[in-house]
């Protein structure tokens, strides 16, 4: 009897506890987790509100699992999902929680109760989706400046921005495998060089000033980017992440291949606003050079690349190039070490007699090793 009378105690403070908890949750600040869809409906709506992502966390107790009688209890706090049609500009609140509690996990039954969503989470969710609404149009437009590429990528791109451009190497040097003006060069310019990418800033920055010089929505604190968001103001905060993207929202720079039936080019941005300041980086997953994706460069390994491709990278990266072991038993197989800097020309196809091979290590700003591949020595 007092073993049972113990065991009571026990769940009933456990239960008190929690109940305790979810009034102090309740008097804070409004907070809520949220999904963004294109055109919902209510059904559609609850479900999203129940997937797994938005699961309260269960926490179970126990007495002695060989006790012959054994009990758990589980208890969770209720979730707050927000979920917002981008279409229409319906908002759905919905209670996410366990029902049964205090019973054992597999009794536990995950549910959803709609909540009336107050007018200011109502209000910063609208600001949220005309956010994106904006974003969108400004990458739209920025998208369809870019299908002519030259215009901002090239040597001369920076006379029509109004700004000048800063080289990233000290001194000149002739290029023995090709221009400036290559779409290789080009298309490694895009993606490495600093002075481009913030022309490229500053040429979106200015689009959506034009478009919206006064922007409707006010935000505490906010970050932005293609698929997930967080937002606050007047004591309420949001985030979460949009249930499917249908529009693009990465820049995209398309760069033809310099040789015909070779992968061409493209360099491809994310966007992101910050406290309302519109901020761009390099897609290194989606973004191709010379064949290859800057992902993939950065785990290693990649063989027979080209010499325009690793004289162009050599111009904003700082690279050391040793050539590989040759000979074997009765030759010299020690290598050479070109050194480290910026500026190496690589050995062209029209060079004559055999090329020899060569490791070229690119470094970052900090000294750390960023790519490593094999290619024509200089």
């Amino acid at each position: 009897m007092n073993i049972q009378m113990d065991k009571l105690t026990k769940l009933l403070g456990t239960a008190c506890m929690f109940a305790t908890l979810s009034v102090a949750f309740s008097a804070t600040a409004e907070n809520y987790e949220a999904k963004i869809c294109y055109n919902c409906s209510e059904v559609e709506a609850r479900s999203f509100a129940l997937a797994r992502e938005f699961e309260p966390e269960l926490m179970c107790y126990a007495d002695d699992v060989f006790s012959p009688d054994f009990s758990q209890s589980c208890y969770s706090q209720p979730n707050q999902v927000l979920v917002a049609n981008a279409s229409t500009g319906q908002v759905w609140g919905f209670d996410i929680f366990h029902d049964n509690q205090g019973s054992a996990e597999y009794e536990i039954e995950l549910k959803a109760q709609r909540f009336t969503v107050s007018g200011q989470a109502k209000k910063l969710m609208t600001d949220i989706l005309t956010t994106y609404s904006e974003l969108d149009a400004v990458i739209a437009s920025v998208n369809r400046d870019l299908e002519s590429p030259s215009t901002i990528f090239d040597n001369t791109a920076n006379a029509s921005l109004g700004l000048e451009l800063k080289r990233s190497v000290v001194g000149t040097y002739s290029s023995s495998n090709c221009s400036d003006n290559s779409n290789t060069a080009r298309a490694v310019r895009a993606a490495f060089d600093s002075q481009t990418l913030t022309n490229l800033l500053d040429y979106v920055q200015a689009d959506y000033k034009n478009k919206y010089p006064n922007p409707e929505s006010e935000f505490t604190y906010s970050r932005f980017n293609g698929g997930s968001f967080s937002a606050g103001a007047g004591g309420i905060g949001i985030g979460g992440s949009w249930e499917f993207i249908s529009v693009n929202r990465l820049l995209e720079a398309n760069f033809p291949s310099d040789v015909p039936g070779s992968p061409a080019n493209k360099v491809v941005y994310n966007v992101y606003m910050e406290r309302g300041a519109i901020d761009v980086d390099v897609n290194e997953a989606s973004t191709r050079i010379g064949g290859f994706s800057i992902s993939s460069l950065r785990r290693g390994g990649a063989i027979n690349v080209n010499a325009c491709l690793l004289e162009k990278l050599n111009k904003y990266i700082e690279a050391s190039v040793q050539s590989d072991p040759v000979g074997g038993n009765f030759g010299d197989s020690s290598p050479v070490d070109y050194g480290r800097g910026r500026g190496f020309i690589p050995q062209s196809s029209g060079s004559g007699g055999g090329i020899e091979t060569c490791t070229w290590r690119f470094y970052d700003s900090q000294g750390e090793q960023m790519f490593s591949m094999q290619g024509p020595c200089p």
